[in-house]
């Protein structure tokens, strides 16, 4: 089990500094009057599952009761700006499949301004449960613990802001990240960087970017230098319709293996049909991956979104490869579907349904090459902030679209209530 010290004393250098650099800009200064807003919520949630161990056969069926309180909260004055979220899951299974767990997630940023419209403080702190498998998502899936892992990430980052005229800014700045994996086999990494971006606004509705940025990435199995270098725009041609585009040289030094180097771009467009907005975007970046120094991820995803009256409805698909950026070996790739519909069926009563499918390409691993997941929920806003809501989902992972066997199939259901302060 990995210790928490270090992570700890990395939060505790960030409020200790915070707490130093506060008190002396409230001694320089004239009080002002703060603004500030905390919104504490409970829910109690009562689930039942037939699966809890995603077995194949032999189910084990668990009565889960889930109790998160939890709070968000936005504080603004001259000098600062602070916004937070934390919940905390505490879990009781009645059958005893596993003992009580306390589940964290919270994220915290702040930005603080030492020097008027010149320097600035940038912090933040997120704390997540992820899946060790970087191409699935938690928010997809229904398990409560099977290859998960707990993701701290915290960043600092001074810079100062160069107004070049009235249309020109330049950023130039440093940024050191910490990134922290608990009891997993999660790989921990420590960043520094230092970071230079330009952007120049050629019309109210054209802005142009470049950049350059340095990074010494840092961990147990491999150490890197990394350079990039990028330029992009944003053009919004209509009202709600936008084009953008950014592709850059990616360069990056290895202190075993040698160098790799490798394009790198984000560019979209989303067009405001009337009926239906609808999104394209392609992107290759480095994505954090937990069992990994350095994975590059290249994504192709389309969507379509349309407003209703009473409620909205959505689809949506993502073709996604990741490559090991050290050995330059593709590891994985993942085709999905997704869709949504949300509908007030009366006043306060408001039905919604969520539907993914997966494909897997294993290269020759082990593993399901398909995973479907299916939700249905009915949600009743009372007075007084208070919200019931009833969820069934059922899960399955497959190795042939049309066969069972073999297959994992879970079922869920949840009934919550929810209280907002």
């Amino acid at each position: 089990m990995k210790c928490r010290l270090q992570a700890s004393i990395v939060c505790q250098l960030i409020v200790a500094g915070l707490l130093s650099i506060g008190t002396m800009a409230g001694a320089a200064r004239q009080a002002r009057a703060a603004e500030m807003e905390l919104k504490p919520s409970v829910g109690i949630i009562e689930e039942i599952n037939d699966n809890i161990y995603e077995s194949t056969s032999s189910k084990r069926t668990e009565y889960i009761t889930h109790v998160q309180p939890g709070a968000t909260f936005h504080y603004l004055t001259p000098f600062w700006n602070w916004d937070g979220a934390y919940s905390l899951d505490y879990r009781k299974y009645a059958r005893h499949s596993r003992d009580d767990e306390f589940n964290h997630d919270g994220n915290v940023k702040g930005k603080m301004t030492l020097v008027d419209n010149f320097f600035f403080l940038d912090l933040s702190d997120t704390y997540h449960r992820v899946t060790l498998d970087v191409s699935h998502d938690v928010a997809t899936e229904s398990t409560l613990f099977i290859n998960l892992t707990d993701q701290n990430i915290a960043t600092i980052s001074p810079y100062l802001l160069w107004r070049l005229g009235e249309k020109s800014t330049l950023k130039t700045g440093y940024r050191y990240t910490d990134t922290r994996y608990w009891d997993s086999s999660g790989i921990d990494k420590q960043e520094h960087g230092a970071f230079a971006d330009f952007s120049y606004e050629l019309t109210p509705k054209l802005s142009l970017t470049a950049g350059y940025a340095f990074t010494r990435s840092e961990t147990i199995p491999a150490h890197y230098n990394k350079h990039d270098v990028y330029g992009g725009f944003k053009f919004q041609y209509a009202d709600k319709s936008f084009l953008f585009g950014q592709v850059g040289e990616s360069w990056q030094y290895f202190n075993e293996s040698g160098r790799v180097n490798y394009l790198f771009w984000d560019a979209g467009v989303t067009h405001d049909f009337e009926v239906v907005t609808a999104t394209l975007e392609t992107s290759v970046q480095n994505t954090e991956d937990p069992l990994s120094v350095s994975t590059k991820q290249t994504s192709y995803s389309g969507k379509l979104d349309k407003v209703l009256q009473r409620g909205a409805l959505g689809l949506s698909s993502t073709y996604s490869e990741y490559v090991n950026t050290q050995t330059d070996v593709r590891t994985q790739r993942k085709l999905s579907f997704g869709g949504y519909g949300r509908y007030e069926v009366i006043q306060a009563l408001t039905a919604s349904l969520t539907a993914t499918a997966d494909r897997y390409y294993l290269n020759g691993s082990s593993g399901y090459p398909y995973h479907f997941i299916g939700s249905s929920s009915l949600a009743y806003a009372f007075n007084h902030d208070i919200t019931l809501t009833l969820t069934y989902s059922f899960e399955t992972y497959r190795y042939g679209i049309d066969t069972t066997a073999g297959a994992k199939e879970i079922n869920r259901g949840i009934v919550e209530v929810k209280k907002a302060f």
